[in-house]
């Protein structure tokens, strides 16, 4: 895509992803080098993941009242901040799991600012038909520079020294903010609305409007969930069922991605595909093509509040799966069970998916 506005956004993208799979795979190493128990280090990566549930509506409304420009970079330089401070504790040898659940929740706070802004801009700065090849590309960064590069390297970056991944992620958001700066965007419109009517419209939108839209975000809640219970744990699971080291744990990480990096890559082979069909896919670019334009914060917020929110009560239940099973069975089996689950519900979710695409509503409302 030759469009340099776009450039400067995915290369925003792609240094603060690269640095997000620095410090998600760093943060877990650690927890799981100060306690042993599932619940706690549980604890500490849904502290990450918790913003979501809690101010996914508020960021939305947020985004479609404040300029754009101001809020990545706030967020960019808060999270500078936070890793200066993190770095600063850990030489000090005053970290705790407490003080990393405090710092994994700040953090994840400033994520949800950047993530959700940068999505919303997507539309502004490309032409509408080039949504799909926009957001795969936007989709493959992010999967490839933080769940592939990000967690190979930072599993490597481990073995230096733990503070190794949280100076590089530091570095990279320090460059992400350069291409931020020079993203010249249209000047933003704000709404006057009162926050209370702003979410309404909102959640009318979603829950009224578009019932496809809403059935598909209710089953990524699903997916998340259980998702989640597995990623809480899995740090147990690579150091003590497969003795894995912090390479090892970082290299079995990137290679899970592999799949859903070839998905994301089969966008720009199904534009002429109906648009409903596409979603499947591409749910993304759908939700941008339909929902206006001073309503696609709050709505980005609503669908992730559900599609995302959901991430650390998945987290916690895995977490205390593990834990009360521990005292049942022995703790190599408990460790496994979330995945067992997470195989299960896919299998199940498949089966309802080939189900709804098939029937003949479905394709009455495609023939619409």
């Amino acid at each position: 895509m030759k469009n340099k506005s776009f450039a400067k956004l995915l290369s925003a993208f792609s240094f603060s992803t690269l640095g997000d799979g620095l410090t998600l795979i760093a943060i877990p190493w650690l927890s799981s080098s100060l306690t042993d128990s599932p619940f706690l280090v549980a604890l500490v990566t849904a502290s990450m993941s918790i913003p979501w549930l809690m101010f996914s509506l508020h960021v939305g409304v947020m985004i479609d009242k404040y300029d754009h420009t101001k809020l990545l970079m706030l967020s960019l330089y808060s999270r500078v901040l936070l890793l200066l401070i993190l770095i600063a504790l850990i030489i000090m040898n005053a970290i705790s799991i407490s003080i990393l659940i405090i710092f994994g929740f700040l953090l994840g706070c400033s994520k949800v600012v950047f993530d959700s802004t940068s999505q919303t801009i997507t539309p502004d700065v490309v032409p509408e038909e080039q949504l799909e090849k926009a957001n795969g590309w936007i989709t493959t960064v992010r999967l490839t520079m933080s769940d592939v590069v990000g967690r190979a390297v930072g599993g490597i970056l481990i073995t230096v020294s733990i503070i190794t991944p949280f100076i590089f992620d530091t570095l990279f958001l320090v460059i992400a903010s350069y291409f931020i700066f020079k993203l010249n965007l249209k000047p933003h419109v704000a709404t006057n609305e009162r926050k209370k009517l702003e979410l309404r419209e909102g959640f009318r939108f979603v829950f009224r409007d578009n019932n496809l839209l809403l059935a598909i975000t209710l089953i990524g809640s699903v997916v998340t969930f259980v998702f989640a219970s597995t990623v809480a744990t899995q740090i147990f699971l690579m150091r003590e069922v497969l003795n894995l080291s912090s390479f090892g744990f970082g290299l079995i990480i990137s290679v899970s991605t592999v799949g859903s990096l070839l998905a994301s890559n089969m966008i720009t082979f199904t534009s002429k595909i109906d648009l409903k069909l596409r979603l499947i896919i591409s749910l993304l670019s759908y939700r941008q093509r339909i929902t206006p334009k001073p309503l696609l914060g709050r709505v980005g917020g609503i669908v992730r509040l559900f599609s995302l929110g959901v991430s650390p009560l998945g987290m916690l239940f895995g977490g205390g799966i593990v834990a009360i099973l521990s005292s049942h069975m022995s703790r190599d089996w408990a460790i496994r069970t979330p995945n067992l689950i997470l195989g299960g519900t896919f299998i199940i979710i498949c089966f309802f998916l080939l189900f709804l695409f098939t029937s003949s509503s479905f394709h009455e409302k495609r023939s619409a």
